[in-house]
């Protein structure tokens, strides 16, 4: 998953920037560079040398003045080449881990300044991004399009699954039949959904216009995904625990506690043992009684809070649903609908 600073990062250098492509020039040329984007006080203070440029920006211009050994300042918005060929006196309290005197510079520079600080490597033909404690090697555009490709086929397989799983629990609730386990898995699977679509827009960012394609995809993967996960999450989290705790609790879950399915029932607030998953638990109906067109989300909240929970909606007579002040043609799609649900269901499995 790619944090929103590093987002922020590699929006200035997707494919299709005027800075990328002057970055591909410099990588094509054989040559390295040092490029530091935007300018203030404290990057002013680390100038030495070089010359002042202050023209407009084009990848070609960059290119040239990357054949001299010093660094190249930009502005903000990469619309001006201010300084060429100058040296960064950088403040030797601030550590790198890098060996080479090009990169060394650069992440100190980046620790220094708060700008995003680039260093393409001559030897390597490698781009790395600096900013604040921020270091990112620069992926290659077939490489992210290969791994991206075999992410988006992942999750593709995962929605199928995932899909699977809540139209089989929408009978079980029908049936009122379902179980703790059944509701940890459906959880677990909506939280791997979750970690792939995150790692895909990772791989959106970074292709930037060659991702538009891929972008376009996920999108339709990630229909409704999030409006289903809440009332899911409503349905069935316990009455001590809310929708943040839920999703941040998940959220932490290593890859190894991923696939210990008691984690998630402990996630919605049950006790976390793998006995109790066998524990019959009652939805309260938000996601099924979501799917019928003519109720509202106030109709829905009355329901519920009048019956507690949807087996009782459903065994309730029509003249006691009527007391809800529901109109008859709501009343209506309700059990027509309930059974419908139920026979549509049961004919796509």
């Amino acid at each position: 998953m790619i944090n929103k600073k590093l987002e922020s990062m590699l929006m200035q250098i997707t494919p299709g920037t005027p800075l990328r492509d002057g970055i591909d020039n410099i990588l094509d040329g054989g040559i390295g560079a040092l490029i530091v984007v935007g300018i203030d006080e404290t990057v002013e203070k680390m100038l030495d040398g070089g010359f002042v440029i202050n023209c407009d920006y084009t990848p070609e211009r960059v290119f040239e003045l990357a054949k001299m050994d010093g660094a190249i300042i930009v502005d903000d918005e990469c619309k001006k080449i201010l300084y060429a060929n100058v040296h960064l006196q950088v403040d030797r309290k601030y550590s790198s881990e890098e060996s080479g005197t090009r990169h060394r510079t650069a992440q100190r520079a980046g620790k220094q300044t708060g700008k995003l600080v680039i260093a393409v490597s001559e030897r390597k033909k490698v781009v790395s991004l600096y900013k604040g404690d921020i270091r990112y090697k620069l992926k290659n555009t077939s490489e992210i399009t290969s791994e991206a490709a075999q992410a988006l086929k992942t999750m593709e397989r995962y929605r199928y699954v995932l899909d699977k799983s809540l139209a089989n629990l929408t009978i079980l609730e029908l049936d009122d039949i379902v179980t703790l386990y059944d509701v940890a898995q459906v959880l677990q699977r909506f939280e791997m959904m979750r970690r792939i679509d995150d790692e895909l827009k990772g791989y959106v960012v970074e292709l930037g216009t060659e991702g538009r394609l891929m972008d376009l995809q996920l999108k339709d993967l990630e229909q409704d995904i999030n409006e289903d996960m809440e009332e899911f999450l409503s349905d069935y989290m316990s009455s001590d625990t809310n929708y943040e705790d839920v999703m941040s609790q998940i959220a932490n879950l290593t890859n190894i506690e991923l696939l210990e399915i008691e984690n998630f029932s402990s996630a919605l607030g049950y006790r976390k043992s793998y006995s109790n998953l066998d524990n019959k638990i009652s939805p309260k109906g938000y996601r099924v009684l979501g799917k019928i067109s003519k109720l509202t989300k106030k109709d829905i909240d009355k329901l519920i809070n009048t019956y507690g929970e949807l087996a009782s909606i459903q065994d309730a007579p029509i003249e006691e649903l009527s007391d809800t002040k529901l109109s008859k043609l709501k009343i209506k799609a309700i059990k027509n609908g309930l059974k419908r649900l139920k026979y549509t269901v049961e004919l796509e499995k």
